[in-house]
């Protein structure tokens, strides 16, 4: 009766997911250019050019977007390099 008690009850694995199949975290930038489709610059992303704190957390979600390919420059604006998504460029 005491190796009943000893033992331990089976444990749940800490995470439901497997390690090898880890969801890419969701970027902030695609999120937000999802919602426009024309594209955006960066201190339209940040909510206003003087915005500047908003602008430096925002640059490197931007480039880690853009090395992953979900992102592309298109244009400039106001002197801006406009973003957007890749699934919205259409055959050029």
């Amino acid at each position: 009766m005491s190796e009943l008690e000893n033992t331990p009850a089976e444990k749940k694995p800490a995470s439901a997911k497997p390690a090898g199949e880890a969801k890419p975290q969701e970027n902030r930038v695609v999120k937000l250019l999802e919602k426009n489709q024309l594209g955006m610059t960066l201190p339209e992303m940040a909510g206003g050019p003087r915005q500047l704190k908003k602008i430096r957390t925002l640059r490197p979600i931007l480039a880690e977007a853009i090395k992953l390919g979900l992102v592309m420059p298109v244009s400039q604006r106001a002197g801006h390099t406009v973003y957007r998504l890749v699934k919205y460029l259409g055959p050029r």
